[in-house]
This record gives structure tokens, sequence and C-alpha cells, in this order.
């Protein structure tokens, strides 16, 4: 299939106003997701003298620069979706592409680009490839665009790791695994830069996969005071504090994604609360639960657990400040720890108390006790007691002390500097012949 039925351009890609000047570097930012997360958005609208930003999706919605809708190849395995047989199809395309039949999606981004870098070279451009990625597969582009053009400077931005987490590898097919492991090595040593949203993640990489600490940043997920456009919570919150009989929790995400997110675990908790007197409500707005029949719903939303379905980032940040307190929960894993929660930065900017149940060693739990923005409840112990005493306020309660100088470190304002730098530093090595 040719590149005209695969691909839209929105937007003009030389768009130069008189005033402004020539454009020397291009950098191109490829997603694999269908929606644009909110670091993906921030990052595409940056504003940098000399460069144009070009972004690569699959669906674009509203992004701040020119953009390229870029559709798969068809799948002849397609047919199978509509035979009503989709796990046969989900075999045959584990069997039938390496790593996933997302390579559909990859063929035609190389095609687009090795003809846009060699016009950009042909100009005297320098280029930069910043993949962001899940999905990681997105990476076999700079794999085959760098081996292409090596001048060109390529970074990934590791949101998730990827063999580190069970979860993403469990989905390759078995004979496939120890080909997995070989490429992700391979991306690790082939790319200029890699890009992870905390310490902890960078010292993943440094340690188990021994990438070199200078190509290694991490930069943290943000949130944008202008997301609300309230005024936060005061610098004192104590546990407890809710005048009302009905607690109400609030979570942003997929609260059931096994075995990281143990939603089940909230769900059997809730009912034990309910049935010693504690009315508690955990409020969800994402994906509703996998497999989940109607009756099942209606049995989750007995026991107090309600699914109100995913909606914009800027109305779900206007939801949450409805409720008592915010939910985070990560299971006891090697890869919760390196995992930051892209909502975590929008938990804070409300000034609702943070219920964090996660590892006691995690990056989450590290930001939510250094910013002072809620309480850690180490998911590894009996964490039920401790949780408890912190909606209901018997016992003895904790109190956290909200520290605004850490929290503004989070803040969109102090970290576009930060990605402004590393595409500064990309554009700023000479070309090589």
């Amino acid at each position: 299939m040719g590149i005209d039925v695969n691909t839209r351009t929105i937007g003009s890609r030389d768009e130069v106003g008189a005033k402004q000047p020539p454009v020397n570097h291009a950098i191109y930012v490829i997603t694999g997701h269908g929606g644009l997360n909110d670091r993906v958005k921030k990052v595409v609208s940056l504003h940098i003298d000399g460069s144009c930003i070009v972004l690569i999706a699959p669906k674009v919605d509203g992004a701040a620069c020119e953009a390229i809708v870029v559709n798969a190849y068809p799948n002849p395995t397609n047919i199978l979706s509509l035979m009503k047989l989709p796990r046969l199809k989900r075999i045959i395309d584990s069997l039938l592409y390496f790593p996933t039949n997302r390579v559909l999606y990859v063929k035609p981004i190389e095609k687009i680009l090795k003809r846009r870098i060699k016009n950009d070279h042909e100009k005297g451009r320098r280029v930069t490839l910043l993949v962001c990625v899940p999905p990681h597969d997105v990476c076999l582009v700079g794999l085959s665009l760098k081996k292409r053009f090596p001048q060109i400077k390529w970074l990934v931005d590791w949101q998730d790791l990827w063999s580190f987490d069970e979860n993403y590898l469990s989905r390759t097919a078995r004979p496939y695994r120890a080909n997995l492991l070989r490429l992700e090595r391979r991306i690790l040593a082939s790319c200029d830069l890699n890009i992870t949203t905390n310490s902890y993640a960078k010292s993943v990489l440094e340690s188990k996969f021994n990438v070199p600490v200078d190509k290694l940043i991490a930069i943290p997920h943000h949130f944008c005071s202008d997301d609300l456009g309230v005024q936060a919570a005061g610098t004192e919150i104590r546990a407890g504090q809710v005048s009302h009989k009905t607690v109400r929790i609030g979570f942003l995400g997929t609260l059931f994604k096994p075995p990281r997110v143990p939603g089940a675990l909230v769900h059997e908790t809730l009912r034990d609360f309910k049935a010693s007197g504690l009315n508690v409500e955990v409020h969800v707005h994402g994906n509703y639960p996998k497999h989940v029949t109607a009756e099942g719903l209606t049995r989750m939303l007995g026991d107090g657990l309600f699914f109100h379905g995913p909606s914009t980032h800027e109305e779900s940040l206007r939801l949450l400040l409805s409720y008592d307190f915010l939910l985070l929960l990560l299971a006891d894993m090697p890869n919760s720890r390196a995992v930051m929660s892209i909502k975590l930065p929008h938990y804070m900017l409300t000034g609702i108390p943070i219920i964090a149940i996660v590892p006691e060693r995690s990056a989450v739990a590290d930001a939510v006790r250094l910013t002072g923005t809620g309480f850690v409840v180490p998911v590894e112990s009996d964490w039920r007691p401790q949780l408890k005493c912190i909606i209901s306020g018997q016992g003895e309660p904790p109190m956290i002390r909200r520290d605004a100088r850490q929290i503004d470190a989070y803040s969109w304002d102090n970290l576009l500097s930060k990605w402004k730098a590393v595409f500064a530093c990309t554009a700023s090595q000479p070309l090589r012949n």
C-alpha cells in the first residue's frame, strides 16, 4: 500500500513566517498510542528557535505542531476478528509478527522518515528522533533509521521499561522472548540518549542493562498549573478530616490491571470496610475492568466501587476535586518500584491528600513523601489497618505537610527547560559524514 493512503499531514512542514529564523533542526516525535498523553502533548508544544517539531502518531488530538497521522498496513488476520475469533487472531499474530503486529505501523513510518530525513540533510538540517514508549516495538523505527542515517540523534523516552516489566514481556510469544531481550539490548546500545521518568528507572537501566551513565537522564512527569485554574490546598493535611459519613476516594486510570495494579484487593477491602461499618467509596475515572459482566459491575457498585468511564484530561482533573482522598495502587513487584505514574503530579496539583498503596521503596513512595502530598501505605505490609486509620481518623492518624518547593519541581514551567536542554544538546552536535 502506498504512503498517500496510509498518512495524513496536518499543518505545513515549512510554515515559517517572514520574521521567524530558518529551520536548521528537525525534531520527529513518534508515538504508537491512539491518543496523546499529557507528556507527549507538552513536548511537541515546545518552541525552540531554529527547530521544527513534527509529531507522528496513529491519531492526533490537539497537537500544537505539524503532525503526520499514520495508519498501519492492513493485517490479513483481521478477518479472524470479523469471524469472532479474536483469540485465534492473537495467537497467529504473536507467531507471525515480531515483536508484535505493530510492525505494520512501524514500516510506513520508516518509509516516510527515510524520505524526509534525506530531504532534511540536503537542506543542511540536523535531525533528532524522539520515540516515546510504550508501545516499545515502535523503537524499531529508531533502530532502522539510526542504521541508515548514523548522523541523526535518536532519543528514547522510556515512560515504562520493557522486559523489566513482566506484564510487557509476557505478551511476547515464548519462542520469541530471547529475541526480544536481544532486540532490547540493541535498542539501548544504539540510541544516543535514554530518558526515564525517575531515578529508580534510570538506575535499573544503568545497573541491570549496563547503559552508560552519560546516555541516561531522568525527566519526571509533570503537572501544568493551568489545568485546574484553582488554588491548591493549604500546607497541613490531617487524616480523618472528613465531615460526612461516607469517605469518597478518587482514582484516575485503570484500576484492574493485574499483576501491576491489583484492583481486586481494593474491591475486597471495600467489602470488609463496609461489613465493619465504615462506609468508603472508590470512584474510578478510567477504563472499565475487562471481562466483567453487568452483574459483576452491579455487585461492585453495591460494595462501593463506582466506574465513571474515561474522560478528557482536563475534565478528569476537575472531577477529582470532589473527593476526600486520591488513590495510587501498585503491587509489590520489581518493575513497580521503577514506575512513576503519569497521574501523580496531577494528583499533587489538586491539593487533595494522596493515599499511595505502593512498595515502600519506590519512585512513587519517594515522590509522595518528599512533596508531603499524601500518605504512603506499604503494599508489602499488612496495609489495611493503616489505611483504615487514615480514612477514619481513629487511633493516631498521621499528619503530613505539603512542601511547595518540592511540588513545584514537577511543574511544566520547571521541566520544560530540561526538555529544551536535551534538544539543544542534540542540535549542537556536529554532523558526521
